[in-house]
Formats: C-alpha cells, structure tokens, sequence
C-alpha cells in the first residue's frame, strides 16, 4: 500500500506544479468549424493601437501576443477560421506579423474585429511596400509622401503639378506583362496611354548604383523630354493620370519605377 500512496502523492504535486500560471480555457470549448485559406494574403492592421487584442495559439487555450505590442505592424492573413464557442460562432483570422525591420517571427489567431484592411498608417517607418496593401489612391499618396523610400517618386511627381496619382493605374504598371503585351484590358480601361519605355529605363535601380537621387531625376527628366512619345507641353496637361511604382524586388534585386501616363486631356495653352 505504501509505494501506492506515495506514487498518488508524486502525481498530484506534479499536476499542482504545473497548473499555475498558464492561461488557458478548456480545451474543448472552442472548436473551428470552417477555414478558408486565402491564395492572395490580404493585410490588416490593428484597428485600435492602444486596446489589449489578443493573438491566440490554434486551440484557443493560451494568449501568445498582444497587438497593441506591435503598433507598427502589419498583420498577413494566411487564412479565416470559424470558431464556434457556448453554441456563438466567431470570425477570426491566421495572421503572420510583418514588421519594419522584418525581424519578427509572429503569428497566431486573432479576431477579425481587432483587425481593419490595409497597411498600418505610419508610412514612415516603412519602405518599399507592394501596391497589394493600399486601400485607396489617397492611402497611396500619404504613403509616397512619408516613406523615405519614395523620394524619387516624389521628386517625378513634381515634373507633372497639374496631374494626379492613381492608384488604379499604378496596378496596371504593377503588372509589367500587362503593359508589354499592349492588352485590349489596358486599353479599354485608359484612353490615349502614354508608356515612356526611354524614360523608364532610368527608374532601374540595382544596390550597387551610387548615383544619388538628384542625379538620376536630372536623367529622367532629361529622357521624358526627350521622350518621342510623350505630347508637347506635357507638363501642363490637366486631368493627367500618373501610375508609379517604386519597390524592391526579391526577383531582380533592383529598384524599380514604372512611369505611365493616362491622357485624358489636350494640352492647355500658355
């Protein structure tokens, strides 16, 4: 009876030991019921910064994160799970963090009302972001204006004063195979477009090329000058529409900008 009861006692101090401290629910109190995997991963943000919103491990049963610990995240969502809970079903989302400096290695279950699309605001601290993310052209522009990585950008912008950024068309520039085949889709959706392949050539970028940025305007503006599809007095068309991207690309490791220009309008005389 004796080595009886002390293997009871060993067992029960070693349920004790382990108990404490651990936040959990019961196991079995949520169960998913669906899951959507997404091909393309949309972007999410926190919606609030400073509320406690937890990220869950997959069962539910511990806190492994706390967003408003990532205030400069953004958020991937690989997929979208039901959880069903007390007979209430629940969307929640698995997310994979992304951050500036891409050292995080997070991810986890979060509710999807702790999470609103699009990239997190604060452009800059971010460089070189894809067009994926971008909610709006004004979410675009407030990106290009923040983000040190777009400060060529910036500086091709002003060549055009009386044009606007759209971030409609910077996804067809986005989609290079698209704009070199000329496709019937392109057309129908822009009149009269303008693809300055001269000018273009100077928004390639490679990590050893030391020019500085205002050497390499000074080359850009000299080839859209040049440029012999682009009108005369192009710079004070109205109604322009321009599409821009500038960003890394882990296929080529180059820089890129792609210049396109929509022209909806005739020139005004001056």
């Amino acid at each position: 009876m004796k080595p009886i009861k002390l293997a009871l006692a060993v067992t029960i101090a070693l349920v004790g030991i382990g108990t404490p401290g651990i936040k959990k629910a019961n196991a079995s109190s949520y169960t998913i019921t669906h899951t959507e995997y997404y091909q393309t991963r949309p972007i999410y943000h926190a919606a609030n910064k400073s509320q406690s919103a937890y990220v869950w491990n997959k069962a539910h049963t511990k806190k492994i994160h706390n967003l408003k610990n990532y205030p400069n995240t953004n958020w991937n969502a690989t997929a979208a799970i039901t959880l069903k809970h007390n007979g209430k079903s629940a969307l929640y989302y698995a997310v994979i963090a992304s951050t500036p400096n891409n050292k995080t290695n997070v991810e986890g279950y979060v509710w999807h009302g702790y999470l609103t699309k699009g990239y997190n605001k604060n452009y800059a601290v971010w460089n070189n972001l894809a067009l994926q993310g971008f909610t709006s052209t004004s979410d675009y522009q407030s990106y290009i204006n923040q983000s040190s990585s777009q400060q060529l950008t910036r500086d091709v912008l002003k060549l055009f004063p009386n044009s606007s950024l759209s971030l409609s068309l910077s996804n067809y520039v986005e989609n290079r195979d698209m704009l070199a085949d000329d496709s019937v889709t392109f057309n129908k959706s822009y009149s009269n477009a303008v693809i300055p392949s001269k000018a273009n050539n100077y928004f390639y970028h490679s990590y050893k090329d030391t020019r500085s940025t205002t050497t390499r305007l000074q080359e850009i503006e000299t080839a859209l000058n040049a440029e012999a599809t682009m009108p005369q007095n192009e710079h004070h068309l109205k109604d322009t529409k321009l599409g821009f991207i500038m960003l890394i690309s882990t296929m080529v490791i180059q820089m890129i900008l792609v210049l396109v220009l929509s022209l909806q309008n005739q020139p005004t005389s001056h």
